[in-house]
């Protein structure tokens, strides 16, 4: 049966405790225009007044949040200064963030990063950044669409055939393995590649791949340009799945929790804003010329397009999905991806996000 099980109730409260440790080249990777403490001296006016947050971004379309607090003021609001700084992957966060040359970034929940936090890397998961609840699946299973039209048109007709990931072990092999098991197959029945989702386009275009989990703006992109078609959307198999979080760097919220309760309070006027925007899974309702203005201008994503992309969903509270965490971290064990044991539970902290939701009150959208 198919899982309907709705959003995550539970929350934990724990911290990770771990020590801290990074290689010499982690250390080196922010020593241009990262150097020094993660704020400034501040400036009076409360207590976060002045303080330099910096924070790392992908320039995707999941770093909304950020950007639509920027650009409408909302950390100014809260005396922070905030320093976007680019990163080709949300992975390449992972050990500036457990050195304190990062304050804030973003994490997906794979083995790596799991191994990351095993290996003493000091880092805590503070909030959700994309989830894919109901209308948005916005990482359909794609199939080639000549193999459509000849006949391939369920998740069983993969069975052999070559589907594309981004890359061995992270949450979208979870999702996979989830879809491809409700429907009657192992994880290990279809051949796994791993392309980097901006590569699947010209892969469904050259044939190298059958079929893949592509994420949004590629999968628009494919449809629209006749390469591949949707087959199946995950949040039908695997509802609420956690594929990106908020991540503090250990050292940052331990020093500066005040500063992180300011942040996060930016962030989640964002989130609200980006969210009340959505009108069945897109950005597209009440609100959403100014998001789109936004997050078209900070990624390079044409409009149009951005408009007609299926969304990812960010909890207006912030509120992390944990058991989706704990589902993917048990796939990783089952496939002998781990190479040492980190927890789940001890890794999120809501304290942030519960501090902010208590400043700005419950979410409820316009209209509602």
């Amino acid at each position: 049966m198919k899982d309907k099980s709705g959003p995550v109730k539970g929350r934990t409260t724990r911290r990770a405790r771990t020590a801290a440790a990074a290689t010499t080249a982690s250390l080196a990777l922010l020593a241009t225009g990262c150097a020094g403490g993660s704020t400034e001296a501040a400036s009076g006016g409360g207590a976060c007044a002045g303080q330099t947050v910096r924070v790392g971004v992908t320039k995707s379309a999941s770093d909304a949040p950020f950007y639509v607090a920027e650009e409408k003021g909302y950390f100014e609001d809260q005396g922070l200064k905030v320093r976007f700084l680019p990163f080709d992957s949300a992975a390449k966060m992972i050990a500036p963030l457990g050195a304190g040359q990062l304050d804030v970034g973003a994490g997906a929940p794979s083995a790596g990063f799991y191994n990351a936090v095993a290996r003493d890397v000091k880092l805590r998961i503070v909030a959700d950044k994309g989830s894919m609840p109901e209308n948005h699946g916005y990482m359909p299973l794609m199939v080639r669409k000549d193999l459509y039209d000849s006949g391939v048109k369920s998740i069983r007709d993969l069975k052999g055939r070559k589907l594309a990931e981004p890359a061995q072990a992270t949450a979208t092999s979870s999702t996979a393995a989830v879809m491809l098991g409700e429907e009657g197959l192992d994880y290990d029945d279809v051949k796994h590649e791993y392309l980097g989702f901006a590569e699947h386009v010209t892969a469904y275009q050259n044939k190298a791949i059958d079929a893949g989990l592509t994420t949004e703006p590629s999968a628009s992109i494919a449809e629209r340009q006749g390469f591949a078609v949707r087959l199946a959307t995950p949040p039908d198999y695997y509802d609420n799945q956690q594929l990106a979080v908020v991540l503090y760097g250990d050292a940052f919220a331990e020093k500066n929790s005040q500063v992180g309760t300011c942040f996060m309070t930016a962030y989640l006027r964002g989130a609200r804003d980006y969210t009340a925007a959505m009108s069945d899974g897109k950005v597209t309702g009440d609100g959403s010329e100014e998001i789109v203005r936004i997050v078209s201008k900070a990624t390079g994503i044409e409009p149009k397009l951005y408009q007609s992309l299926v969304a990812n969903y960010v909890h207006p509270d912030g509120n992390v999905h944990v058991e989706s965490l704990r589902q993917d971290y048990e796939f990783f064990k089952k496939q002998g991806w781990m190479e040492g044991k980190a927890s789940v539970d001890e890794l999120v902290d809501t304290s942030f996000a519960e501090a902010a939701v208590k400043e700005l009150g419950p979410y409820e959208k316009s209209g509602s």
